[in-house]
């Protein structure tokens, strides 16, 4: 399908994809039964990252699965969302429950693509903005998500290769790592603008009609 690039380019500015914080982003079913966190994003984050260090893989989930709770109502630029899922894909893969592991690894791709844009990387420079504590060894964004994603492919099957992920990132939305929904649908306005905006034709095409499918259920 066919996207005017006026169209595109209004709707990355005034859409509703440009609107932070609407719609709400999902939570995973084994994160839905945890309430908000009791404090900040931040005090969250860090109990889980201390229980992984102690090896305590279920108490660290619980409290990962708080800091998602409440990066879900971060603004639509924050990439922290993302990167929460990317912690519980790799307590997952401790676990040994690789299918999660996959599904949230794929999950924070997509929702990198959604906070960051096209290229997939979290703008260090924000850090202080968004007031985000992440640790010094972090290495966020899409590269190093589908690097995990590959070594959760030495376990098993994959929805989408890495190779195909790496050729074309978008891709990743067609899979479901992340509800296909209506929600997602006006998610992707703005990311779809973006792809347009850099002369990748067929990468908003792409999402574009899988907008319009998702729109016609």
């Amino acid at each position: 399908m066919r996207i005017s690039i006026l169209t595109l380019a209004l709707l990355s500015l005034f859409g509703p994809g440009a609107a932070a914080g609407t719609p709400q982003r999902w939570a995973p079913v084994h994160c839905g039964s945890q309430p908000a966190v009791d404090g900040d994003w931040n005090s969250a984050y860090r109990k889980a990252l201390l229980a992984i260090e102690g090896g305590d893989y279920h108490a660290a989930e619980i409290a990962m699965c708080q800091a998602l709770q409440a990066a879900r109502r971060f603004d639509a630029r924050d990439w922290r969302f993302a990167e929460t899922l990317d912690e519980l894909g790799r307590i997952a893969f401790e676990l040994k429950d690789f299918e999660l592991a996959e599904r949230m690894e794929g999950a924070a791709i997509a929702e990198m693509l959604l906070a960051t844009g096209p290229q997939g990387e979290p703008l260090r420079e924000l850090d202080e903005t968004n007031h985000a504590v992440i640790r010094e060894d972090c290495r966020s964004g899409i590269g190093a998500y589908t690097t995990r994603l590959g070594w959760i492919h030495e376990r098993i099957r994959g929805r989408i290769t890495t190779t195909e992920l790496e050729e074309a990132p978008w891709r990743v939305f067609a899979v479901g790592f992340v509800p296909l929904d209506r929600a997602l649908a006006e998610r992707l306005d703005w990311l779809v603008a973006q792809y347009l905006l850099q002369e990748n034709v067929a990468a908003a095409d792409g999402l574009a009609t899988l907008q319009q499918e998702l729109r016609s259920r």
